[in-house]
């Protein structure tokens, strides 16, 4: 469906093997075995990857074209697949944006999500992205000005439940891996660090129109209860449908826990339901959902339902059939 232009001049060690250019057409198809394929023929491996450069794709979810870097493994994943590697939140985003509609994006990283969300809301919608991290910040903007993209806002600041300055880690050179917790994953080190401005987020989303349906998704490496109190004013007031990544280990380093978590949306009588991915024929693969556990240990991602509203109706038949 797309072509694909490699930046970069790897060394001799590092150019993936003449045989990629096969592999890649039956990635993006993501036919029976992709993943196993993928491995074996050296997708994982770092150090093949290191100096290759970046890679050009266009979205086969979105048609926007996306620059990635193929030394850091997630970007590499995307390039090989020609979507983001998260397909269940993509799923989801594509069952419940509506043209018109308000995307908010907190910790957009490099903005696959808004882009995707763009192509969904169209002329009429708007994408708000929240990432305090220059660096993506900067490849946001090239993504929006090589795309032509107008109706998305990008907010430099970090979501908390105060205004206020904070300190942005970025752990093992990787993107994804950005936090304003102290520690990073078991074993990774931090190797980049911003000063960053936090904002709440009712006063970012005030101007939003009260009738534009919103849809608002967190990722945060932990710090999704702060973001959601600085959030409350909106949840209560407009109701939107909250994407949120539950993880456990993520809430600890934060300081926080999935408890507080919940209680921030169960407080207002949201209802969670986790995502999950099947494959039901050969070649199609569904969503599943079932309700958040009490004791949720997986690193799951949830869709968080208000108790009423529009958005609410517009999920009843998606979570009929949810397992409790």
């Amino acid at each position: 469906m797309s072509s694909t232009e490699t930046a970069g001049a790897p060394g001799a060690h590092d150019k993936p093997p003449w045989y990629w250019h096969l592999l890649v057409p039956y990635l993006r198809r993501e036919w029976p075995a992709w993943g196993k394929l993928y491995a074996l023929a050296g997708g994982r491996s770092a150090g093949r990857w290191r100096h290759a450069g970046r890679g050009r794709v266009r979205g086969k979810l979105h048609g926007y074209w996306m620059e990635l870097d193929l030394s850091n493994w997630s970007e590499r994943l995307s390039w090989c697949l020609g979507r983001y590697h998260d397909l269940p939140v993509q799923l989801v985003l594509q069952q419940v944006l509506r043209p018109g509609d308000c995307f908010v994006d907190v910790g957009a990283n490099l903005g696959m999500l808004s882009l995707l969300a763009h192509r969904l809301v169209g002329p009429t919608g708007l994408v708000i992205a929240c990432e305090p991290n220059p660096r993506l910040r900067g490849r946001i903007e090239a993504q929006v000005r090589d795309n032509g993209i107008e109706r998305l806002q990008l907010v430099a600041k970090a979501l908390g439940d105060a205004d206020g300055t904070a300190e942005l880690r970025e752990f093992d050179g990787h993107s994804g891996w950005g936090s304003l917790s102290v520690a990073g994953p078991v074993g990774a080190v931090a190797t980049a660090s911003f000063h960053i401005p936090v904002v709440r987020g009712d006063d970012v989303l005030a101007a939003v129109p009260m009738q534009q349906p919103m849809v608002v998704k967190i990722d945060v490496e932990g710090h999704e209860v702060p973001a959601l109190r600085g959030l409350r004013g909106t949840l209560a007031a407009r109701l939107p449908l909250v994407l949120v990544e539950v993880a456990e280990a993520h809430q600890r380093r934060a300081g926080y826990s999935v408890r507080e978590l919940r209680e921030q949306l169960e407080g207002l009588g949201y209802r969670g339901f986790v995502l999950e991915l099947r494959r039901r024929a050969l070649l199609r693969r569904t969503l599943v959902w079932r309700a958040l556990s009490a004791d949720e240990a997986a690193e799951v991602d949830v869709l968080f339902v208000p108790p009423r509203g529009p958005l609410a109706g517009r999920t009843a038949s998606l979570l009929a059939g949810a397992a409790r």
